[in-house]
């Protein structure tokens, strides 16, 4: 196994807080507007805290080197980059860049070889 880059350190990183946020962000959801709202708006926060969970075990993975996380980034910075397209008047400028320059990080010949997809 080739050595970890040290963007895959920073991405993990980036993955886990991301996850973080946006599992609690899931739990507050419930909490907060699934009481207020009734259970119609529930779904929306366990979508998000499932999303948060995703996120951490992305960021686990990526300091593990397991081989699908490449993968699964993949598909994820992709998703990220059509929500960031759809919410470009609000922060969809700031995640547009960073999503391109995450997939951009992810199809370097280290990182590939990193997670073993040489």
């Amino acid at each position: 196994m080739a050595e970890r880059p040290l963007g895959v350190t920073i991405v993990a990183i980036l993955w886990i807080i991301g996850g973080l946020i946006t599992l609690f962000g899931g739990i507050g959801f419930v909490v907060l507007f699934g009481e207020a709202l009734g259970s119609l708006m529930e779904p929306f926060g366990v979508i998000y805290m499932i999303l948060g969970i995703l996120g951490i075990i992305l960021g686990i993975g990526a300091l593990s080197a397991w081989s699908w996380v490449w993968t699964g980034g993949i598909v994820i910075t992709i998703i990220d980059l059509i929500m960031g397209f759809a919410s470009f008047f609000s922060t969809g400028l700031i995640s547009i860049v960073i999503s391109a320059l995450i997939l951009w990080y992810l199809f370097r010949p280290d990182v590939k070889a990193y997670f073993g997809k040489t």
